[in-house]
């Protein structure tokens, strides 16, 4: 919390630029907020794209850095912008080996040529020569856009080095890409920064892989064609992924280069290659042919989408490839964020926050006393605890139903209370939990019986002997409900809050009870990065039901939180099967609440204390099913609103901590639950939370209800990228409606519009 840290005003020096970072800000958010363009996706220290070199002073990190930073990064001195917080001011450096070096140098566009229908080759003639490596990038300026400067890769060798060249993609909403490939012309004035970047070809004799995405593939032309000019004829693979034909370029100097080089090979393939258009070359992703076409190859040069290099990286590693021996420029997009209906440094609006009243603070506590009545009717037994459970689903349903939509953004002057109130969960989920095993008991655990029927001059323990099967089940329903919407809504909320010690202990804690402790490391570093991608284990693709997505979530979900802190370990030296392994000691845990159970009630006490609990983590992967059904993202674009599917219902806002605004979540993590904002032009749910759970488990009932909705997200919220990506959805969907259904369409509508 803010106020323990005792924080005051410093100042940040990146590449030079000086800039003013606030007592409460990260350095990624002072930065973006004086228009400094740090590369981000993720925003809570999940994906690495904001590392940068802490030159001197002293930061506080918010999060685990060895998540995501290499051994060698992490003793370079490497940071995460969106993780930290000034202790002193600070001197940045951007790129890893190299920052944009050298004075802006004046320049005129002399050529432009279309590569592909998205694509540009830019000829720009220097005033004087800039000297770089092959593979290396420069920072571009329109003089006519002097505020919005981009970086691009160098596509040709240096040689005439008054005379460079870069490929420019158009990137959906891009204003500088969309003007160069769209409308740049002959004469046009620029200035040139560099070079930059670390990503060049290493002196030796031994095989290449080189991997390329997209227009990722301009420093790999710029590599190959310096290799030959200097005689490095060394055997290489180049492995270039497209998304259909129309996509590819550069095939002419490929086949050159086949002709003539003894041992290169051009291996393109196709993501979505069309059915409809000949293709007997490879399909699917470029990554997934990298285990047959590696060869000899000792090391590799990569260059596109962070997904695809992760994904590349993984595999090399596998094959025994070194680090060391991994080269990799990560194309990073920027502009899709503030070109998305929303405005705002991340691409969100600008709201007015009104003083917090005594109301905004209690509200919250409607949680708290959900979990009362949950205890008092599990206590009461026999048809009280049925009663139990049709209360929780009317005070729910009921209430979204009845109380509208939230949608106050308080500001609140005392913050600390929310997050002790958070606390308070742990013991009213423990001892809920505890009375429902010890309803399964047949004596009384730590004389809790007697102690309640004295208190409360209630008989307890003779409502228990009363209470049958049925109700013991719906008791058990319910204390799934308890774990599951108190339990994992809480841990959620303070799991995120990785640079707070007693959040962390007890969210984890929270979770143990659902047996789902990864959740606390593959959810941030796993999920807010990969969110709505084919890599998420927690976003269900089109045409999938919510009984698959369970079972299917689950276990990779576990899978990827084991292989996240397996890594982490290894880049600390640690060992992988020790009480260092945060996965382990998640399974310790949750280990000791079996145990409980056991003593309490034995055998039975462990039944009804798992039921519960996988019904606890179900609802998890229910919420995660609706939160982000359907939906795409290019891995490579920055998170944003349209991400998630959202509501503003009240009760669900209030009873939920806000996890309802879950599309303020995705596109700023680190925002607390109280200052989520409602934003009612993200794309909206079916209903409330604990509606649309219903809703899902009746999977007919869902599709049909989804499709338009997926139709709509389409159309208004999807990029053009995006809406390929739809389409490749709704192929692989195995659903009619939707097979027979071209997102595309929605392009010609814009471009005739």
């Amino acid at each position: 919390m803010n106020f323990l840290h005792g924080r005051s005003l410093h100042q940040a020096e990146i590449n030079g630029q000086t800039i003013t970072v606030q007592p409460d800000e990260t350095l990624l958010e002072a930065a973006q907020r004086q228009n400094i363009n740090i590369p981000s996706i993720c925003r809570v220290g999940g994906c690495g794209t904001c590392k940068c070199k802490l030159k001197s002073g002293k930061v506080d990190e918010l999060t685990e850095t060895a998540y995501l930073l290499t051994e060698k990064e992490i003793s370079d001195g490497f940071i995460l912008a969106c993780q930290s917080r000034l202790r002193s001011d600070v001197k940045i450096e951007l790129d890893r080996e190299g920052a944009i070096d050298g004075p802006s140098v004046k320049g005129v566009i002399v050529g432009k040529q279309m590569l592909t229908h998205d694509i540009a080759r830019i000829d720009i003639q220097l005033d004087t020569p800039i000297r770089y490596r092959a593979g290396q990038f420069a920072e571009v300026t329109l003089s006519s856009m002097a505020d919005a400067p981009r970086s691009y890769s160098f596509s040709t060798a240096p040689g005439n080095d008054r005379q460079v060249s870069f490929t420019v993609r158009r990137v959906p909403g891009g204003r500088v890409s969309g003007h160069l490939v769209d409308q740049a012309q002959v004469g046009e004035s620029v200035t040139v920064r560099g070079p930059g970047g670390h990503f060049y070809m290493r002196p030796g004799q031994e095989p290449v892989l080189m991997v390329a995405g997209g227009s990722g593939l301009a420093p790999i032309l710029a590599m190959l064609q310096d290799m030959k000019r200097s005689g490095d004829i060394r055997p290489v693979t180049v492995l270039f992924g497209a998304r259909s034909q129309k996509d590819l370029y550069a095939l002419d100097e490929m086949a050159a280069y086949e002709k003539d080089w003894p041992n290169f090979r051009f291996v393109p393939v196709l993501s979505e290659a069309d059915p409809s258009s000949p293709w007997d070359g490879r399909t699917g992703l470029v990554t997934e042919h990298i285990p047959e076409l590696l060869g000899n190859a000792t090391s590799a040069y990569l260059c596109g989408p962070p997904a695809m290099i992760d994904s590349a990286i993984a595999v090399l590693r596998q094959r025994g490839i070194a680090d060391t021996n991994l080269h990799a420029d990560r194309f990073v997009d920027q502009a899709p964020k503030l070109h998305t209906g929303f405005y705002g440094a991340v691409g969100l609006p600008t709201v007015e926050r009104v003083p917090a009243n005594i109301l905004d603070y209690l509200k919250f506590f409607l949680l708290h006393g959900v979990g009362i009545g949950a205890l008092v009717s599990i206590l009461a037994g026999g048809v009280y605890t049925s009663l139990g459970l049709l209360g929780f689903l009317i005070f729910y349903i009921g209430g979204d139903a009845l109380l509208g939509q939230d949608t106050r953004t308080p500001k609140y002057k005392s913050p600390w209370i929310l997050t002790v109130q958070l606390w308070f969960i742990l013991p009213l989920v423990a001892l809920i939990v505890f009375a429902y095993i010890w309803t399964l008991s047949s004596g009384d655990p730590l004389g809790f019986g007697a102690w309640v029927a004295h208190l409360t001059h209630y008989d307890v323990l003779a409502a228990r002997e009363a209470t049958g099967f049925w109700h013991h089940l719906t008791g058990g329903i319910l204390t799934g409900f308890v774990i599951g919407v108190l339990g994992t809504i809480t841990a959620h909320e303070l799991t995120h809050r990785t640079w707070e010690p007693v959040s962390m202990f007890i969210g984890r804690w929270l979770l143990s009870f659902s047996y789902d402790v990864g959740f606390a490391i593959e959810h941030v570093y796993g999920h807010h990065r990969y969110v709505s991608t084919e890599h998420d284990p927690a976003t269900a693709p089109r045409g999938r039901n919510v009984y698959q997505h369970i079972v299917i979530s689950t276990i990779r979900g576990n899978v990827s939180a084991w292989r996240i802190e397996a890594e982490r370990l290894k880049r600390k030296h640690l060992p992988v099967i020790s009480i260092h392994n945060a996965y382990i000691r998640g399974l310790l845990m949750s280990a000791v609440l079996v145990a409980i159970a056991y003593w309490m009630a034995g055998w039975i006490g462990v039944l009804g204390f798992t039921g519960s609990a996988l019904w606890g983590k179900s609802l998890l992967e229910i919420v995660n099913y609706m939160e982000h059904y359907g939906l795409v993202r290019a891995p490579d674009q920055a998170v944003q609103p349209r991400h998630s599917w959202n509501t503003n219902a009240r009760m669900s806002s209030w009873a939920m901590f806000n996890l309802s605004r879950h599309s303020h979540h995705h596109a700023q993590g680190e925002v607390p639950y109280q200052d989520l904002m409602p934003l009612p032009e993200a794309p909206t749910m079916a209903a409330g939370y604990l509606t649309t759970i219903l809703l899902t488990m009746i999977p007919p009932l869902w599709q049909r209800m989804m499709i338009p909705k997926l139709m709509e997200w389409d159309r208004h919220y999807a990029t053009p990228e995006e809406r390929e990506l739809a389409l490749r959805a709704n192929q692989k969907s195995g659903m009619k409606a939707l097979r027979f259904y071209d997102p595309r369409q929605w392009n010609k509508e814009l471009a005739a519009g």
